[in-house]
């Protein structure tokens, strides 16, 4: 078998209440899809206007010690952060600052003509990685 045409089609993301967290992923223009939306299984799922899909598994139980993958001192396997391509890094540290959402790394410059990050944490310590693809590579 060849996967020549794969795409990614959604990341999940477990979270403590579904009203936080999707008021918090609104913020970024994700939008609840009511094809996708599952109470029994504890999954809605949210769009974005740029066809990106997330499904917010809302069973997680809170955790003291934070994100159990990053913040823990032994580092276990998993998958640790989603990455979005932003236009403007300096549009989007702006806007992060204006409301409220805590930069935990970066921005910084990275190799391959990538600004990248800032590193943030969702109202679970999910996080999330956000690049700015430069024209010239620094």
């Amino acid at each position: 078998m060849r996967f020549d045409n794969l795409h990614l089609d959604h990341i999940g993301i477990r979270v403590t209440d579904l009203a936080t967290a999707e008021a918090f992923y609104a913020k970024f223009g994700f939008r609840r899809d009511p094809e996708e939306f599952a109470p029994e299984a504890k999954a809605c799922g949210l769009v974005h206007p740029s066809g990106i899909r997330i499904h917010l598994i809302y069973n997680g139980e809170p955790a003291d010690e934070g994100n159990v993958l990053l913040d823990a001192a032994i580092k276990r396997p998993g998958y640790t952060h989603a990455a979005f391509i932003v236009e403007s890094m300096d549009d989007l540290v702006a806007w992060l600052n204006r409301e409220g959402i805590e930069i935990t790394e970066g921005p910084v410059m990275m190799g391959h003509g990538r600004r990248s990050v800032c590193f943030i944490r969702d109202p679970d310590r999910n996080v999330l990685e956000f690049n700015e693809i430069l024209s010239q590579p620094h």
